[in-house]
């Protein structure tokens, strides 16, 4: 469900950082990561429709990944943008570990 929500959100998110910035998209994302995180922490003994309905609620917020790139593309030059984008996966895993 995670996954199949982020593929029918990423497309929205895109036009969306397009329209109001890519800073309140990452920020949106961000928080709806943390509320599904705590909605499915609460929900998982108590009922499994509510414990799908926060990993789809999750994968929904999560399809914010291409903005991600697309920030890390616009930030970084050819000098540097292997190193940019070799830092990403070390990052989330660190934050996957510590979360």
């Amino acid at each position: 469900m995670f996954f199949f929500a982020e593929a029918c959100c990423v497309y929205s998110w895109g036009k969306m950082s397009d329209r109001i910035g890519r800073r309140p998209v990452l920020l949106i994302g961000t928080l709806g990561q943390a509320v599904s995180a705590l909605v499915f922490g609460l929900s998982a003994r108590k009922s499994f429709w509510a414990a799908l309905a926060a990993r789809a609620f999750a994968g929904a917020t999560n399809g914010n990944i291409g903005v991600v790139k697309t920030v890390m593309g616009e930030l970084t030059d050819k000098t540097n943008i292997a190193q940019g984008f070799a830092l990403m996966p070390i990052v989330w895993s660190a934050g996957a570990t510590l979360g």
